[in-house]
C-alpha cells in the first residue's frame, strides 16, 4: 500500500467554471476519510460531452466557497482506506462512485433514493455541480455512494456510469410504453457515441431488433462493432433513416446525440403507442420550423410519448454492473472495443479531442495492475 506520508498532496485537473480553456493539472491537498467515508485511488476516468462543455466554460459549478472544480464523473476506483465506521466495504475493493448526491432539503425523491428525480434541483454531482469529481489521483466520498464491481470487469468497469444513463432511459421507455399486450420489438438509437452504442447493446440484449443511426460510413469501426452484436447500422449521410424505417415504425427510440432538430425526425418514425426517450443535450440554439398541429395530432391520436431522462439511481448502477457481466459472456471482447483511446493523466487534454471514429476516451490515472 502507498506510504501515507507521501499523500499530503496529489495531482488533479482543475477548471474554473464559466471560463473556457481553464483546465490545468495542479497539486491539491489530500484528505483522509471521515468515519463514514472511504478514500479512493482513482484508476480511470471516462470523458464525455459534459466534461467537454465544462472545459469550454459552458457548464459546471464549483463546490461552495471555491472558485475551481475538479471535473470527471465517469470513474473507476479502488478503495485505499476506510473510515472508522465503515464495515460493509474492504480496502482493495474495486468500486464505481455514484455521481449525483441528494439535495440538502431532503425532498421526497431524494429520501427514497431517487436523487435522479430530485424535486428541488439542489442536488450535487461529482465533477459537474457543487462537488469535485474524479479527474485526480485520490478522492474521498461517502461510503454509501460507491458500487462494488467484480475484478473480472476491470477492463470495462469505467463504462458503468454511462451505462446507468441507458438503464434509466430504457426503464422510462418500458414505463411509458402504452401497448401492454404486445412487447416492444423494434428499436432505433440515434447516435453511435458511447451512450448510443451502450443503448443499442442493452436493447439487443433484451431481444429487440435494433437499428443504430450515425453519420459515419458503413465501413467505419462503429458500424463493424454494431454488426458484431447483430445491430443494423445506418449511415444517415447516404441513407436517410426515413427510407429505412420498418412498416409501422419503431416501438422505442433512444435519442443519444443531443442534437435537438433530430428529435423531430425521430418522432415521425414512432409506431402507434411508441416512446421516444431523449438522453442528451447540447449547448447552443437551433431554430427550425415544424408543423405543430401535425406533431400534436401524431402524439395524441397515436398514443405516443416523448420523455426526457437524465442521471441514474442506485438500482441503475447495480443493473449496469450485472449487464456488463452478461455482455462479457454474450459478446466476448466486444465491450472493451467501446473504449477507443486511453491517455495518461499528464496528457488529459487529448482525451477532450473528439475523433470521428472514436467512441469513448479514457484518462488512465493508475493502471492498478492492468497493463
Amino acid at each position: 500500500m502507498t506510504d501515507k506520508n507521501n499523500l499530503k498532496q496529489h495531482r488533479a485537473v482543475m477548471v474554473t467554471p464559466g471560463r473556457a480553456d481553464s483546465e490545468q493539472l495542479a497539486n491539491v491537498s489530500s484528505a483522509e476519510p471521515g468515519s463514514q467515508q472511504v478514500r479512493l485511488k482513482i484508476l480511470e476516468v471516462g470523458i464525455c460531452g459534459t466534461d467537454i462543455e465544462i472545459a469550454k466554460g459552458l457548464y459546471g459549478e464549483s463546490p461552495q466557497g471555491h472558485q475551481q472544480l475538479i471535473p470527471g464523473h465517469e470513474s473507476l476506483a479502488v478503495i485505499e482506506s476506510l473510515g472508522s465506521e465503515v464495515d460493509h466495504l474492504a480496502v482493495g475493493q474495486l468500486v464505481v462512485p455514484i455521481v449525483r448526491r441528494p439535495c440538502s432539503e431532503g425532498c421526497a425523491a431524494c429520501i427514497a433514493g431517487r436523487w435522479d428525480l430530485c424535486l428541488t434541483g439542489n442536488y450535487r454531482e461529482h465533477g459537474i455541480k457543487g462537488l469535485d469529481g474524479f479527474l485526480q489521483e485520490y478522492a474521498v466520498v461517502d461510503a454509501n455512494s460507491v458500487i462494488p464491481v467484480s475484478p473480472s470487469l476491470r477492463p470495462v468497469a469505467v463504462l458503468v456510469e454511462p451505462l446507468t444513463i441507458v438503464e434509466k432511459a430504457i426503464e422510462e421507455a418500458e414505463a411509458a410504453y402504452a401497448n401492454q399486450w404486445t412487447p416492444a420489438q423494434k428499436a432505433l438509437v440515434t447516435g453511435a457515441g458511447p451512450v448510443g452504442m451502450l443503448a443499442a447493446l442493452l436493447l439487443r440484449q433484451r431481444g429487440l431488433e435494433v437499428t443504430i443511426l450515425d453519420q459515419r460510413p458503413i465501413e467505419s469501426p462503429k458500424a463493424q462493432l454494431a454488426g458484431a452484436a447483430g445491430i443494423q447500422y445506418i449511415d444517415d449521410q447516404n441513407t436517410p433513416i426515413e427510407k429505412m424505417s420498418p412498416p409501422g415504425g419503431y416501438h422505442w427510440i433512444i435519442e443519444a446525440t443531443g442534437y435537438s432538430p433530430l428529435l423531430f425526425r425521430a418522432a415521425n418514425l414512432l409506431s402507434r403507442n411508441g416512446v421516444l426517450v431523449l438522453t442528451g443535450v447540447t449547448s447552443g440554439h437551433h431554430t427550425l420550423t415544424v408543423d405543430s398541429d401535425q406533431v400534436n395530432s401524431m402524439l395524441v391520436l397515436e398514443n405516443q410519448t416523448i420523455v426526457g431522462s437524465v442521471n441514474a439511481a442506485r438500482h441503475h448502477y447495480l443493473a449496469a454492473v450485472a449487464d456488463l457481466m452478461d455482455w462479457a459472456d454474450r459478446w466476448p471482447g466486444l465491450t472493451q472495443k467501446l473504449i477507443t483511446a486511453k491517455y495518461p493523466l499528464d496528457q488529459f487534454t487529448q482525451a477532450y479531442q473528439k475523433s470521428a471514429d472514436g467512441i469513448k476516451s479514457v484518462v488512465v490515472i493508475d493502471k492498478g495492475g492492468q497493463e
